[in-house]
């Protein structure tokens, strides 16, 4: 299964168009974008023949006006194909029972492809747990635009898909656990 995933767009038109030239070209099965929309045309959406799921980041006001187009998943767990999603936005989920394969998370996990400006690390100590914990295979983040990239802790590849300093698109191939980064 291919993933398709960005994060911080902040309204950026041409952020979006480069992005869906990525999907025209690669045809995903999911698309996932971490946070910070920003105001968008939602006639960008329309282009997108496949589920789209959404988290809200820390600079998103009010997004409903993109329901219709985006399946937002803060504060839920949900499966798709025998994988198990957990979205992290506004909301930390409670009680958070069975296996997880999947963090959609606008922060970083703490010390982990969180490292802004100065160095310094401003990710979820909480995702730090949960991660150590759980040993999810992916996390995929945005947030710390100076840290976009990828790295392995453990068992889980964190993806931090950022396009707010470059980048166009990151794509995901579950079964070659491969991670493409478009334009970075």
């Amino acid at each position: 299964m291919l993933l398709q995933c960005a994060a911080d767009f902040h309204g950026r038109q041409e952020r979006y168009e480069k992005f869906l030239k990525v999907f025209e070209e690669r045809q995903p099965e999911i698309v996932i974008i971490a946070g910070d929309f920003g105001r968008v045309d939602t006639k960008i959406f329309e282009e997108i023949d496949v589920p789209i799921y959404g988290i809200y980041g820390n600079m998103d006001g009010d997004l409903s006006y993109l329901k219709d187009a985006v399946n937002f998943i803060d504060g839920k767990k949900f499966s798709y194909k025998d994988l198990n999603f957990l979205g992290i936005g506004t909301k930390y989920p409670e009680n958070i029972e069975g296996r997880i394969d999947i963090i959609v998370s606008h922060i970083p996990p703490y010390k982990t492809k969180d490292r802004a400006f100065f160095g310094m690390h401003i990710g979820s100590k909480w995702l730090r747990n949960f991660m150590e914990e759980r040993e999810p295979s992916y996390i995929i983040c945005g947030h710390v635009h100076e840290d976009a990239g990828y790295e392995k802790f453990g068992k889980t590849y964190v993806v931090n898909c950022s396009v707010g300093k470059k980048g166009i698109a990151t794509l995901i191939d579950l079964e070659e656990n491969r991670i493409e980064m478009i334009g970075y």
